[in-house]
């Protein structure tokens, strides 16, 4: 059994500033404030102390920003901060957070022979529970792949 890496706690100095930044990206998203919105999420990540991959609120910036530029379809900043997000996990190799993400994202993006090796790896390192609570297109796509690569 593979061991998962815990990652280091914010100093409380830096997590009262992130999680004001934090706050307030998301209010500006929610405001329809989509620029401003990600701007502030990126100076989150820039108050993080490096190595940022120690830090998991590194990854949780990234992994909202990525669920947010999907649901505004910025499908090319959605994959760019998907493959980005690689470099801040540390338990990418056993756990499938990452691939699932990535499977939406492209799946999103049309690129279905990417996002169906990607739901497949989360789906072998999660053993299917990774769909768990999700739309259920992506299970589809996943079970009936013929549906949608022609």
């Amino acid at each position: 059994m593979e061991t998962i890496e815990k990652y280091k706690e914010l100093p409380e100095e830096i997590y009262d500033r992130f999680d004001e930044l934090s706050d307030e990206a998301y209010e500006l998203f929610e405001d329809g404030k989509y620029d401003e919105s990600f701007e502030t999420y990126k100076k989150c990540l820039d108050i993080i102390p490096e190595p940022k991959k120690e830090y998991g609120d590194a990854s949780g910036v990234i992994e909202w920003m990525v669920d947010n530029y999907l649901k505004i379809k910025d499908l090319k900043n959605a994959v760019l901060w998907v493959e980005k997000l690689g470099e801040y996990l540390k338990n990418k190799d056993i756990m499938g957070d990452w691939e699932f993400l990535k499977g939406k994202v492209y799946f999103e993006s049309s690129k279905f022979q990417t996002a169906l090796e990607n739901f497949r790896i989360a789906f072998e390192k999660t053993k299917g529970s990774c769909f768990e609570d999700q739309d259920l297109k992506y299970l589809d796509f996943y079970q009936n792949p013929e549906k949608y690569i022609k």
